[in-house]
């Protein structure tokens, strides 16, 4: 099976819910004996500089890429306002890149052209016009959906009003686009039920997000002192809103107790907010070297989110760990949990509040919590399985079976 995979960045290294999901996606199907060509824009805000790269995986590959300036610029925002088209995907689309991508289709055959994300599927008309391969679309995030929770949680009218228009956006674009594809791979079962009330007559079938499990086994040891820990990419705005909803409203509540618990923070890009924050028992790592092993070390994992979709990794991840992890609904969403089970949920202050001082207290809930979770990522999210499940619904779809 030859397979040409389309990806809005170059996910070397392994590091954020994306690359990781490409990576693992791309060794397994190496593994079970797809050839592999990956064409990856390289953005300016994610640039990555490939002659550097030195992985296992890149080796196996046939490899191209092409620099992209996905900067927000003022001008083209503001002209962008007098059209119908969405700013968040046209600004990915560069016609040399398109005549780059469209000589390799010409020069290559492949089997199955694998759509990673929305900003690629920009280039569907220039792929459908050179190649005869079956199209498969995986969505990673609905971004419509995104931008509308933003969108609904801003109280500054103006940005509001914007924010509601990207979303629109967005939305055209998605409802436009996804009936041109063979078949779209969902990572969740609620982001497949939101494709086909956005019209979609297309088969849509789930993929969820899916680990290799001998990696997530380790020795770390926890930190001396009671710790709840956090890492996420800190240039995406849902992550940044929710770490402040929980620095803002969680935190203090907690340190008033004066319980000992501290807050480990980490992450790329870490904001200047954040950065100069200076409330007792708040420890700031930044970006670490191993993501892995910072989830490792922490009692209980938290990721306050209130905007999103798709599926978050960094939960998958830590659920493997074997981690008591407190979300919030939208975070966890996707995910085929139980509340008080394998993951705690919570919503509103209080109730995270709460969450927290019960691990803390019930000497039992979060060995308990993890030991389930570990056992569902195990069940559910393993790249073996999974892949094996993408692979035949490539080979069904090449050779039009039902």
């Amino acid at each position: 099976m030859r397979v040409l995979i389309l990806s809005n960045r170059v996910p070397f290294p392994r590091k954020g819910g994306y690359s990781i999901v490409i990576y693992n996606t791309m060794r397994e199907l190496l593994r079970q004996g797809c050839q592999i060509t990956l064409f990856s824009l390289n953005p300016t805000k994610h640039f990555v500089y490939t002659n550097s790269i030195d992985d296992e995986v890149f080796r196996q590959i046939n490899f191209y890429t092409y620099s992209v300036d996905d900067r927000v610029n003022a001008k083209a925002a503001f002209f962008n306002l007098f059209t119908n088209k969405s700013y968040n995907v046209s600004r990915y689309f560069e016609t040399y890149c398109a005549n780059k991508l469209a000589q390799l289709l010409k020069n290559e055959s492949f089997d199955v052209v694998l759509f990673e994300g929305l900003q690629v599927a920009s280039y569907i008309d220039v792929v459908q016009s050179n190649t005869a391969a079956k199209l498969f679309f995986r969505s990673h995030n609905i971004e419509s959906k995104v931008w509308k929770r933003l969108a609904l949680k801003e109280s500054f009218l103006p940005r509001r009003i914007y924010l509601n228009l990207l979303s629109k956006r967005l939305h055209l674009f998605e409802t436009g686009v996804i009936n041109r594809f063979d078949v779209l791979l969902a990572i969740s079962s609620a982001d497949e039920h939101f494709f086909r009330s956005m019209g979609c007559t297309q088969k849509v079938l789930t993929i969820p997000v899916a680990l290799d499990l001998t990696e997530y086994v380790t020795t770390t040891a926890l930190t001396p002192h009671k710790s709840v820990g956090y890492i996420g990419s800190m240039d995406w705005r849902p992550n940044i809103e929710g770490l402040r909803w929980f620095l803002d409203q969680v935190w203090p509540q907690l340190q008033e107790l004066r319980s000992g618990i501290k807050f480990h923070l980490a992450g790329k890009k870490m904001p200047v907010e954040f950065q100069l924050n200076n409330q007792p028992g708040y420890i700031l790592e930044g970006e670490v070297e191993n993501a892995l092993e910072f989830i490792a070390k922490q009692h209980v994992f938290v990721v306050p989110l209130f905007a999103g979709g798709g599926m978050r990794v960094k939960i998958i991840e830590a659920m493997a760990l074997g981690k008591c992890v407190i979300a919030t609904s939208i975070a966890a969403e996707g995910i085929n949990y139980l509340h008080d089970k394998n993951i705690l949920i919570a919503d509103k202050t209080d109730d995270f509040y709460k969450q927290i001082l019960r691990c803390f207290t019930d000497k039992t809930l979060i060995k308990r919590i993890g030991a389930e979770a570990r056992l569902l990522v195990t069940q559910q999210h393993d790249i073996e399985k999974e892949c094996r499940k993408m692979l035949t619904i490539f080979e069904n779809t090449c050779n039009n079976k039902a």
